[in-house]
């Protein structure tokens, strides 16, 4: 009878480890959908210069507002669907100011992203950190 209930506990046990729906291995999900401020970080990037990001330059307005939301998404996700579909392969990258104007974001991995808040005019540039090659500007008018 014990080993009867054992048996059993260990058939549920397993089938239970074997389920999953969520991704695996090296699947991502889709990316948010980019809102009309965001800067993409294009499929490719790595490969790029000033067209690894979307758009570039990109330019705000403080408009009389204490500061500026700039978010990146991380939409470099390839196969299984890529942007907008399920899963596939995502490059890594990581957003790093220039001159320290704000602080570099994590590793952001596909559908990824990373928001600051920019509170002065001028211009920012930042490239990434794992591939140096892609640069960007921001220019925040007053």
């Amino acid at each position: 009878m014990i080993r009867s209930a054992l048996v059993a506990a260990l058939v549920l046990s397993a089938a239970a480890c074997g389920s999953s729906s969520g991704p695996t291995g090296t699947d991502n999900p889709p990316p948010p959908p980019p809102a009309s401020g965001d800067i993409a970080i294009v499929p490719g990037a790595s490969l790029l210069t000033t067209t690894a990001f979307n758009p570039n330059p990109k330019s705000v307005v403080l408009g009389g507002a204490a500061s500026v939301s700039v978010r990146w998404v991380n939409t470099d996700v390839t196969g299984g669907g890529g942007y907008g579909g399920g899963g596939g392969t995502a490059t890594a990258h990581m957003i790093m100011s220039d001159d320290g104007a704000f602080a570099t974001s994590q590793l952001l991995g596909g559908g990824d992203t990373y928001s600051i808040e920019l509170t002065k005019a001028g211009t920012y540039k930042y490239h990434c950190a794992v591939h140096p090659n892609m640069v960007g500007t921001i220019t925040v008018a007053p």
